[in-house]
């Protein structure tokens, strides 16, 4: 339509002004923000610019010249000028002849033709030894929705997975399980229940858990003498006694005596994750600092001085003062011991030989079973998938590489490149002791997509909190000289949340992926099919339920802007007359048991006779159809098609609802409203199915 308009236009534009337009004219047209003014619209102030005619007059001359000649346009009903506006109504009939059949023969749903080129898309990448869980399944969702869109769009796609199968959280899961679990193995959900090892070993190695202080270094000290600064009357210089030597501080922190046992940071330890150091305070060297009651986490007052017991031993860690279990040995032996077995079983599995190198392969097929099912109930396929247990020594020799041609630099066994001129910071790909960090592995991933795959465009669904990341790992790809460097694109987005706040593997708070598919399931049941018990086969009730579950995932996880945090509520997700996925396939098998019991013939339908407004809202925003997936391409994100389901489907509602579908007295129009209905399933089915949503045929 848009095209039939812009043809219109430019004719109009020769015969006035015998001006060709330079713009493209199809782009500019767009919807009228009230139908009452019609139902497109195109602004003539690019037009009237050029031809130094105002907006309005070029407006009234284009809408006059073409009223003169307006039974010679198909399409149009009428066109009138509202200002700068050129307002076109558009012909229902022709609209629908036009459109209707090419629907129902499968020519407009048909994939595009071909872009001749290959996108990755890089998506969802779990770590093995951790639950698979709901906040998962967002990233999950929009990589496998980007992939069928680019597909539909005509691109080559090339659906990846990047699977995090080595590091610190796969040792400690290892070392709880091999140091300190007492049960059974369980048969099912294996791969969650090393999720829940994870979480148990974070929990030993986690010193507050057993210290109300858990700063190690951080020391007793007795206040030998006192006095105000010279230069800064609100300042005290301490002379602080720690048993085997003096140190001076210097502190704005009130209500300090001398004799007092005080909570002291020498200079090298850390505080709420930062080092403390010696620093020259007008003319004197505070050597460390004094805590406050917050800094080393007793109280949330941060002006009140750390005092503590005064049976403390100076030189005594705080850490020890403050321990939970008063009767227990040393707190910091303890976590000192357990880093030490972690520290061992992360060598065993890097040096890849004995007992716990093959307890990692056996545990991490546990993870990838368990994973290949979610993948399946999801419905994300993948074509090829990347651990990153490949990439460890490859990115060493990838990284030397560039060194080697200057692109990156070494500096005492570390290597790296200085990006702080691209606002970027300075970017490490190799620590001192040679351990590869996660930026050198992604440019070796890189390398092989382009190389080894031939990508074109490289897209890499993660969260947001890797936006930095990624803008180094490209900007180091355009150092080294790959011309893909510009088409590599962050796809980010926000969280998925509890209402009650965040989620967390390592907290142990998260909605597992078994217990989400269970809860979902039997609710979908109970509210939605328990009605069919009897009526329906059970396999069509099983396939119906699971159908219905997955819509509500789907949807509700793209049904989002890629950056609004997502708060999970299942009872929203499933409401059955909300914006949901329950609710689209609701309207889908309502138009399916519309056309059971319509009596339409088989003669060829008169579309013609479709000229109501509520059928000619239908049409119309199925022709957008095009419009919108290619917007969800280019913005990388599924809303926009979301967005078109949902109106589509208040639509046909609308519509059934005001235009009587089965009328035996005129049998023609139920043939014509019946062809219209089909070629709305049809689209409809189309958009659920590029936000990977199936359709059921009754629920």
């Amino acid at each position: 339509m848009k095209k039939q308009l812009a043809n219109i236009i430019s004719k109009t534009l020769i015969d006035i002004w015998n001006e060709t337009p330079d713009e493209n004219i199809e782009e500019l047209i767009e919807k009228p923000k009230s139908s009452k003014h019609g139902d497109l619209a195109f602004p003539c102030f690019i037009l009237a610019k050029n031809l130094k005619v105002s907006p309005v007059d070029v407006c009234t001359k284009i809408a006059n010249k073409i009223n003169e000649s307006i039974e010679t346009y198909d399409i149009l009903d009428s066109v009138k000028s509202i200002g700068p506006f050129l307002n076109f109504s558009l012909s229902s009939s022709h609209l629908a002849t036009d459109f209707i059949p090419k629907v129902i023969s499968g020519d407009y749903l048909k994939r595009k033709q071909s872009k001749n080129e290959k996108v990755m898309v890089e998506y969802s990448q779990p770590n093995t030894h951790k639950a698979f869980h709901v906040g998962h399944i967002r990233c999950a969702a929009l990589g496998d929705s980007l992939a069928r869109v680019f597909d539909w769009e005509g691109f080559d796609v090339v659906p990846v997975n990047y699977i995090g199968d080595e590091g610190t959280h796969i040792a400690k899961c290892l070392w709880y399980l091999s140091e300190k679990y007492q049960g059974e193995i369980p048969e099912k959900n294996r791969g969650e229940f090393l999720g829940n090892l994870y979480t148990k070993a974070n929990d030993l190695l986690d010193l507050s858990l057993l210290t109300k202080a858990p700063y190690p270094g951080v020391i007793a000290a007795e206040v030998k003498e006192l006095v105000v600064h010279s230069k800064k009357q609100d300042w005290l210089v301490l002379t602080l006694a720690t048993g085997e030597e003096q140190k001076t501080v210097v502190t704005a922190l009130k209500d300090i005596k001398v004799g007092q046992l005080v909570a002291y940071a020498p200079p090298r330890t850390r505080v709420k994750g930062k080092a403390v150091g010696e620093v020259e305070k007008e003319g004197i060297l505070s050597e460390g600092m004094v805590c406050s009651e917050k800094e080393i986490e007793v109280s949330s007052d941060n002006d009140k001085i750390a005092l503590l017991p005064s049976n403390s031993n100076l030189g005594e860690e705080v850490a020890e003062i403050f321990k939970i279990d008063k009767s227990s040995e040393s707190v910091l032996k303890i976590h000192e011991e357990r880093k030490a077995e972690l520290s061992k079983v992360l060598q065993a599995v890097e040096n890849q030989k004995g007992e716990l190198y093959d307890l990692w392969q056996t545990t991490k097929n546990w993870s990838l079973e368990e994973f290949e099912k979610i993948y399946k109930w999801l419905d994300c396929n993948f074509d090829r998938i990347f651990f990153e247990s490949e990439f460890g020594e490859s990115s060493k020799k990838a990284v030397n590489k560039f060194v080697e041609k200057g692109v990156f630099h070494k500096s005492d066994g570390a290597i790296g490149v200085d990006l702080s001129e691209d606002g970027l910071g300075f970017c490490l790909l190799i620590k001192s002791d040679g351990t590869s960090l996660y930026t050198a592995r992604d440019l070796t991933l890189a390398e092989k997509k382009f190389e080894e795959f031939g990508v074109d465009r490289s897209l890499y669904v993660v969260d947001s909190g890797q936006k930095l990341h990624f803008q180094q790992v490209f900007k180091c790809l355009e150092l080294m000289g790959f011309k893909q460097a510009d088409k590599c694109k962050h796809v980010d987005f926000a969280q998925v949340v509890r209402p009650d706040g965040k989620m967390s593997s390592r907290k142990g708070n998260v909605i597992l992926f078994s217990e989400l598919k269970e809860r979902l399931v039997s609710k979908i049941n109970e509210e939605f099919l328990s009605k069919y018990k009897d009526d329906w086969p059970t396999d069509e009730i099983e396939e119906t339920a699971y159908k219905i579950s997955l819509a509500t995932m789907r949807y509700g996880m793209l049904n989002q802007d890629n950056n609004s945090k997502i708060i999970f509520d299942l009872d929203e997700w499933t409401n059955r007359s909300g914006n949901t996925g329950p609710y689209l396939l609701y309207a889908y098998a309502r138009i399916q048991s519309i056309l059971r019991e319509a009596k339409a013939s088989d003669v060829e339908p008169d579309w013609s006779l479709l000229k109501d407004s509520h059928e000619k809202q239908l049409i119309l925003h199925m022709q957008e159809f095009y419009d919108v997936v290619e917007k969800a391409a280019n913005s990388y994100s599924l809303l926009p098609i979301c967005v078109f389901v949902y109106e589509l489907s208040k639509k046909f509602s609308k519509f059934y609802s005001e235009c009587k579908v089965n009328d035996p007295s005129k049998v023609e129009l139920t043939n014509a409203r019946v062809g219209l209905l089909n070629a709305t399933a049809s689209v409809l089915k189309k958009g659920l199915e590029l936000i990977g949503i199936s359709v059921v045929d009754r629920m």
